[in-house]
């Protein structure tokens, strides 16, 4: 309920607070700034009309949720109190940075002699529209930031203010980036339309356009990836899934943007090669759009594909630190795996047009090939290239290759390969299918002969697909389940009981559910141990961890191995959990022992927390889709 309750205050009080920023700077705007006749009473009218309905609402649940704060700790350091606070500093400095760049940006084009309206940001606003603006934001974030910095200082439990502060500094540092990026791409597209253009001026707006945005975005970037890269000496830092989950995305983004750009490139080169006649003028042009983004987010990829490479070598657990690594080589090959798939159907196609379309070489044809040909030659090697070390790795002997083979990121991989050549054949061997039907049936249908073709040819692509990945997996099934009963049966496990105790034949069935060829047995306390007993672990329960009788505690003493407690009702203690679930988690520690991994615990994730990282992540998405967007816009027109 008190959950509940903090959302309704301070989801109101934000929105109440936007309404009234706004309402203020139409305010001054319609005084100071110059409007048509009768526009400064609709503009007055609308600002008092804000003003007037947001202040006093938002004055009341801000002056509760203060009070609130200052009453009770728990609601001082409250997750939602953190989310608010950083949520008004976004939405108050990124317009104050927004207002500052269509400045930096106007102030730029009217000193080269050109047309305001060239501006990448705020082409139809004026110089007072934006100071104003920029005025109004910058009062209020400062009003927060004092808040914020009296919370920083009051809070004893500071977990969830650096949860949500570790949020908002990466918010930062995608919000600076695609400002430079989009910068640097405007400067080389001026750069590389030079010898065409002979300085127009349009393409001179885009130099200074990229000039401005590369002024105020890097400074941004700078600043909040400074502030990430020192708060690296904190290990929760370090270790934060956000952090990694951000230096892939940014990795990953570079490099499949760079490779859809070398892709384009590669295309017109080869319809070069193949005797299109393209002027050098006209073959400039068309490439300054896939290089000028293909340039950037290059640097993108390295830089921090560097400190993603970085922070995995950083990582103690061998299994773990080959885990992180599999997966980024994992999703760079099912890219390569699609891009030389439809490149190689792609080149099978054009065989078939070839040989009895009757197009003409000048035509599609030339454009055919050449796409195909791009298309695998851009493919093909990134499969081979990230493909061909995985495989290696499973394929070898020892620990490195049982942890390879039984890795969840391989088995989604090669079942997901083959879940789209079974899907895929169907769908391909229907259309087959249908085609012949048709014919037979005199449907009328034109060109069987070369859509069955196609269709034959689409399923063969498929079967190959499966078939490869299909006997890759029975492979790894076999390899590893040899390793593994032989990792199991040299794990003698003993569980120990009183007499006619329930935890021991519980815990028993457990682990032989869970490793059915692991030799458990169970050992009364009552009874002596046998002397050619040597377990590699034991598992006890709780109460008789912490009272054994003095026969099973010298012996716990000597005893070298693995030892698993397990939570159990007793009388004076209180465990809380599910008894079923501790068994099961138990039996799944020793598995883990027994195949010479590290035992990871299950933690519980606050769902606040669940709720801010959903919300970064579609912060984080929707600058990432800008960037690709830019991409495409420039790599498609």
């Amino acid at each position: 309920m008190r959950t509940i309750r903090r959302l309704y205050f301070y989801a109101v009080a934000f929105i109440s607070l936007e309404v009234v920023l706004w309402g203020l700077i139409g305010l001054l705007r319609s005084i100071f700034v110059p409007a048509v006749i009768g526009g400064n009473a609709t503009r007055l009218a609308e600002a008092l009309a804000l003003i007037l309905v947001g202040m006093p609402v938002f004055g009341l649940h801000w002056w509760v949720a203060q009070r609130d704060a200052r009453r009770d700790m728990d609601e001082h350091a409250s997750g939602i109190r953190a989310f608010f606070l950083y949520a008004v500093l976004l939405s108050t400095l990124i317009p104050v940075i927004q207002s500052f760049l269509a400045v930096i940006n106007r102030l730029f084009l009217e000193a080269n002699h050109l047309s305001r309206l060239a501006a990448v940001v705020g082409s139809q606003q004026t110089w007072s529209d934006n100071l104003i603006a920029l005025l109004m934001n910058a009062l209020i974030a400062a009003y927060f930031v004092t808040v914020l910095r009296a919370d920083w200082k009051q809070i004893t439990l500071k977990e969830t203010f650096v949860n949500v502060r570790r949020i908002s500094r990466y918010l930062w540092v995608l919000y600076g980036l695609l400002l430079t990026v989009a910068g640097v791409q405007q400067i080389l597209l001026f750069i590389l339309q030079i010898p065409p253009s002979t300085f127009g001026s349009l393409q001179r707006a885009n130099f200074i356009n990229g000039v401005a945005l590369t002024l105020v975005g890097t400074p941004v970037w700078v600043w909040a990836w400074k502030m990430v890269q020192d708060s690296l000496s904190e290990p929760a830092e370090r270790e934060s899934l956000l952090r990694l989950g951000l230096l892939y995305a940014l990795s990953l983004g570079g490099v499949i943007t760079v490779l859809t750009s070398g892709g384009i490139v590669l295309d017109l080169l080869l319809r070069q090669i193949l005797g299109e006649k393209m002027l050098l003028q006209n073959f400039v042009q068309q490439i300054s759009g896939p290089l000028s983004i293909g340039v950037p987010l290059a640097g993108v990829w390295a830089y921090y594909g560097n400190w993603l490479t970085r922070s995995m070598s950083e990582v103690p657990d061998a299994p773990r630190r080959s885990g992180m690594r599999r997966l980024y080589s994992y999703i760079l090959s099912a890219i390569g795996l699609g891009a030389a798939f439809i490149g190689l159907r792609m080149v099978l196609a054009f065989v078939v047009d070839a040989l009895l379309g009757g197009q003409a070489w000048g035509g599609t044809l030339r454009l055919s090939l050449t796409a195909a040909l791009s298309t695998l030659g851009v493919g093909l090697p990134l499969w081979l290239l990230t493909w061909r070390p995985m495989q290696a790795e499973a394929l070898s002997s020892g620990d490195a290759g049982d942890h390879a083979r039984r890795s969840l990121v391989r088995k989604i991989y090669l079942y997901l390969a083959l879940f789209v050549s079974v899907i895929g054949g169907m769908i391909s061997a229907g259309s087959l299918v249908y085609l012949l039907l048709n014919a037979l049936l005199g449907g009328g249908a034109s060109n069987v002969l070369q859509g069955s073709l196609k269709a034959l040819e689409i399923l063969a692509l498929f079967v190959l697909l499966g078939v490869y990945h299909g006997l890759t997996l029975g492979k790894d099934g076999k390899t590893a389940g040899r390793a593994l009963t032989e990792k199991h049966a040299a794990f003698p496990t003993l569980i120990f009981d009183v007499e006619n105790g329930t935890f021991g034949p519980a815990m028993l069935a457990a682990v032989q559910k869970q490793t059915p060829r692991l030799p458990a047995a169970l050992q009364l306390v009552s009874q002596p141990m046998a002397k050619e007993t040597t377990p590699q672990a034991v598992i006890l329960p709780a109460d008789l961890a912490l009272n054994p009788p003095e026969s099973l505690r010298k012996w716990l003493v000597k005893f070298n191995g693995s030892r698993l407690v397990v939570p159990r009702a007793a009388a004076g203690w209180v465990w809380v959990g599910s008894a079923q679930a501790d068994l099961n988690q138990a039996a799944l520690a020793l598995r883990q022992l027994a195949e010479g991994q590290e035992v990871r615990q299950k933690a519980s994730v606050s769902g606040w927390m669940i709720f801010l990282y959903v919300i970064a992540g579609l912060f984080g998405l929707e600058a990432l889709g800008l960037l690709v967007s830019l991409g495409a816009s420039l790599l498609f027109r």
